[in-house]
């Protein structure tokens, strides 16, 4: 079952303060979709959109018995830190640790993709 998940903090990369940002996920296999204001950094962002998303996989483990879970997003760094091919920084440790520790719950793969085959990218659109 292919997932995908996406953390914009709504702001250039470098910058340090907080700001209104969004995460999103999408199932859509099952029609499922999520989306949230979230304030942080990019890479927290980015990281709080996955651990959402694993998050609903573990309370929900009655829609994925049995499914092989592939999980996709934009963020290559995301993608390489948790699955141990890039160190994370100190202050995103915590964020790495977790979704590894769901990967011990919750077998599955996480794999790059271009930003415009992102659907959990386009959920949450600016007016």
């Amino acid at each position: 079952m292919r997932c995908f998940f996406y953390g914009n903090s709504g702001r250039k990369t470098n910058e340090r303060r907080k700001s209104s940002g969004y995460i999103s996920f999408t199932i859509p296999d099952i029609g499922i979709s999520f989306k949230a204001a979230y304030g942080g950094k990019p890479q927290e962002c980015e990281y709080t959109g996955l651990l959402a998303l694993l998050e609903f996989i573990d309370l929900n483990p009655q829609l994925f018995k049995g499914k092989s879970l592939e999980i996709y997003s934009d963020s290559t760094s995301v993608v390489h830190q948790v699955n141990l091919k890039q160190n994370a920084s100190r202050d995103l440790e915590p964020y790495r640790n977790m979704a590894l520790s769901y990967q011990k719950k919750i077998p599955f793969t996480l794999n790059w993709i271009p930003p415009d085959d992102n659907p959990a990218q386009s959920l949450f659109t600016i007016n």
